[in-house]
């Protein structure tokens, strides 16, 4: 009997010891920045570089001549700061859209993959120093699906070196924190997007879990005073409207994001029809956004930009 503990208690030893060297190797992993992402445009600002043309024209010739773009020859500049879904790389990218529907605002993509609040938190101070007009935050999605068990919960912990254990109490103060600095450090209009589900079965649990957090979502809009915007509501909402899709199964979600990511770059399929094969409306890989998903999105920044020029 001791000796079948013992080797119960060895193989959970190699296994978890397996689970920290896999989560280890995806600390490695190397996240590329959006092109116009906040460190960026100020290292091009830096360089003497005007990382937008001006409205009027009139930036780029007072830079060639020495002196700084004058503050009313540059058009109004929204940061978008998110994660993967925002970044628009793996899921259709509603920060394109807006820079094409809104010609006369600048964007600042301000995505990463795989974050979570705690680490946009952490990398906001270029966001100050762009002095941005706006700044919108669609935030969440990794801090529910970090609470998804040991590997999931390893694997982000290894990739950011979390503090702490993911919960909704740090998802909300973390949310709490980047809002109170932007509000004290800049001028920006400020609104919160309330995460996407995960998967499109109301009745899973990860989709009740994305509930709880948008919920948080809208509390800290309402508790420090700025705009929120509600993501969530109008995917569910549509979601309602329509029959329920023979969508992919939870478990086989991570399978899934490799699997679309290979059709989407190695064969050049849509995020649509990535979306119709794996059986959603909505959603790509059960993650992440396609067209008609990332267009949700953008029609609620559009409606809040358009708002703030008023």
């Amino acid at each position: 009997m001791l000796s079948f503990v013992l080797l119960s208690v060895l193989l959970g030893t190699v296994f978890l010891a397996l689970l920290v060297s896999l989560a280890l190797s995806l600390s490695r992993a190397r996240i590329e920045l959006p092109a116009s992402a906040p460190e960026l445009l100020l290292a091009a600002r830096a360089a003497g570089a005007v990382p937008f043309p001006s409205a009027e024209g009139t930036a780029s010739a007072e830079v060639a001549s020495g002196g700084a773009p004058a503050a009313r020859a540059r058009r109004p500049l929204a940061v978008c700061l998110g994660d993967s879904i925002t970044h628009g790389v793996v899921s259709a990218n509603y920060v394109d859209m807006l820079a094409s529907r809104l010609p006369d605002w600048d964007f600042s993509n301000g995505g990463v993959n795989s974050e979570l609040a705690y680490n946009v938190a952490s990398r906001l101070d270029p966001v100050v120093a762009l002095d941005p007009d706006a700044v919108t935050v669609l935030i969440g999605t990794n801090d529910v699906n970090a609470t998804f068990g040991l590997r999931s919960l390893l694997g982000y912990w290894a990739l950011h070196r979390l503090p702490e254990r993911p919960s909704l109490l740090f998802f909300r103060e973390n949310l709490a924190v980047i809002v109170r600095r932007l509000k004290r450090e800049t001028k920006a209009r400020i609104a919160l997007l309330s995460m996407p589900p995960i998967g499109e079965d109301p009745g899973h649990y990860a989709w009740l879990r994305t509930e709880e957090y948008a919920e948080a979502v809208k509390e800290v809009a309402k508790a420090e005073g700025v705009e929120y915007l509600p993501l969530r509501e109008r995917i569910v909402a549509y979601l309602d409207s329509v029959p329920r899709g023979r969508a992919i199964p939870f478990e086989r979600f991570g399978q899934a994001q490799g699997r679309s990511a290979r059709s989407r770059f190695l064969y050049g399929k849509s995020f649509d029809e990535i979306a119709a094969g794996n059986g959603f409306h909505l959603l790509v890989d059960g993650i992440h956004l396609n067209t008609h998903g990332a267009s949700m999105a953008a029609d609620l920044v559009e409606g809040f930009l358009r708002q703030s020029r008023r």
